[in-house]
């Protein structure tokens, strides 16, 4: 299995939520940040996307879609001097599960967007979610989405309408479909120069090393061991691998390790010292060092909190 393969896989969508909004001109809503991923399909029309940081607007046209993966605060609207109302705002009587509609603005042009939200598991650890940018824009074609992506609207759209037994899981899982191909073509369009990690999965080496670190976090792996399956020698192999990855071989095969353990935590009655075992760590102490140095709290303590946070 590709390193690729392997970190999609850890991509867990929770919830997702989903609105088809008819927005006449004038038109303009505030997205605040949040915690989760957003995203939006123009199926018609056009409008602006404004990202907080970020000075310069972005045309959106038909068939466009942006995932913020960050769940950073952002802005759409028709025109510059539109006003803004808080999208929370216009959806605070509304149910927020299934598939939501909302009409508004004035009597002008309209544009007709999908949008959506998900939330992850092990957010904060995934090194996936933490190596995206703020923003993600593939365009469509023609004023159509790309086929991957108008196939995938279907299926959400046939499983919304008909609103049949399973259907809010199943709208979840295409919406996972749809955020792993959006990353997927996003990572695939980055220059060589310019990926980084993201980058380095798609590198047949180093996407090796990746995958045989994803694959097997508790094997007693060394610089050297991980050297010589893509036959490069200690100097080279380290070198290369902190150019692309930008850090060393076992910082980032600990890291992981940590991923795993968070995973672990969270979804397995697991005891701390079968945990420690499946990471590649010998004791029990050794883990709990380490998961402290890197999450900030002890296992133990992390569990707890995921308990407590449960039942509130």
């Amino acid at each position: 299995m590709d390193a690729l393969t392997e970190v999609l896989k850890a991509v867990q969508l929770h919830s997702t939520v989903h609105c088809r909004s008819e927005f006449s001109a004038p038109w303009g809503v505030q997205i605040d940040r949040t915690d989760y991923a957003s995203f939006h399909v123009i199926t018609r029309g056009n409008c602006w996307l404004g990202v907080e940081g970020d000075n310069a607007p972005i045309l959106l046209t038909a068939g466009d879609l942006v995932v913020l993966p960050t769940g950073v605060a952002h802005t759409l609207r028709d025109a510059f001097d539109s006003p803004i109302v808080s999208l929370a705002t216009l959806l605070a009587q509304r149910p927020c599960q299934g598939q939501l509609a909302l009409n508004y603005g004035g009597d002008g042009m309209s544009t007709t967007v999908l949008c959506g939200r998900a939330s992850f598991a092990e957010r904060d650890s995934n090194p996936l979610l933490a190596a995206l940018p703020p923003l993600i824009h593939i365009k469509g074609e023609a004023g159509q989405a790309v086929a991957w992506l108008e196939t995938t609207l279907q299926f959400i759209t046939c499983e919304s309408n008909l609103n049949r037994p399973g259907a809010e899981m199943m709208i979840t899982y295409l919406s996972s479909i749809l955020f792993i191909q959006a990353v997927r073509a996003y990572i695939v369009s980055l220059p060589e120069a310019e990926g980084g990690w993201l980058r380095a999965l798609l590198d047949p080496q180093m996407s090796v090393v990746l995958g045989l670190i994803h694959q097997q976090p508790a094997h007693a792996w060394t610089v050297e061991s991980l050297a010589k399956q893509v036959n490069l020698s200690r100097s080279a192999f380290a070198a290369r691998f902190k150019t692309l990855v930008g850090e060393a071989p076992l910082q980032y095969l600990s890291r992981w390790r940590m991923h795993q353990a968070v995973r672990l935590l969270r979804s397995t009655p697991k005891s701390l010292r079968e945990i420690a075992e499946s990471v590649g760590y010998e004791s029990e102490a050794a883990f709990s060092r380490a998961f402290k140095r890197q999450i900030g709290h002890a296992p133990g303590a992390y569990r707890q909190r995921l308990i407590v946070h449960s039942i509130a």
